[in-house]
């Protein structure tokens, strides 16, 4: 049993570092945009996943220069637009969308109220 319990827990290890490393981005479609995020997003703990979301909203919104920009555009309002973020991430893996959002003018900051 014991070895059991050591052998599941490598494996799921491993799961996590390959999604992370070696999982790129298919951002062909929205859909499979969203199917990759939602793979990612599964793998990830808890503060990882709302930097990670954190990360892709200030993807989405990168190019945006004026308020005028989101109200032209109400796809930009209350959800991802996988579409934009599809084109911008596609075949990058996770770590090279976080730098994707770092080097972004739109910034994104989260707090988790208790």
């Amino acid at each position: 049993m014991k070895h059991l319990l050591i052998a599941l827990s490598i494996l799921m290890l491993s799961a996590c570092v390959s999604t992370k490393n070696d999982f790129r981005f298919d951002g062909s479609t929205p859909e499979t945009t969203q199917m990759g995020v939602n793979k990612v997003l599964k793998a990830l703990k808890p503060q990882d996943s709302m930097r990670f979301l954190g990360a892709l909203i200030a993807i989405q919104f990168s190019d945006v220069q004026s308020l005028d920009d989101i109200m032209g555009d109400p796809t930009m309002m209350g959800e991802m637009n996988y579409f934009i973020i599809g084109k911008k991430i596609d075949g990058l893996n996770y770590y090279e969308v976080l730098e994707l959002a770092s080097s972004s003018p739109s910034k994104v900051e989260f707090s988790v109220v208790e």
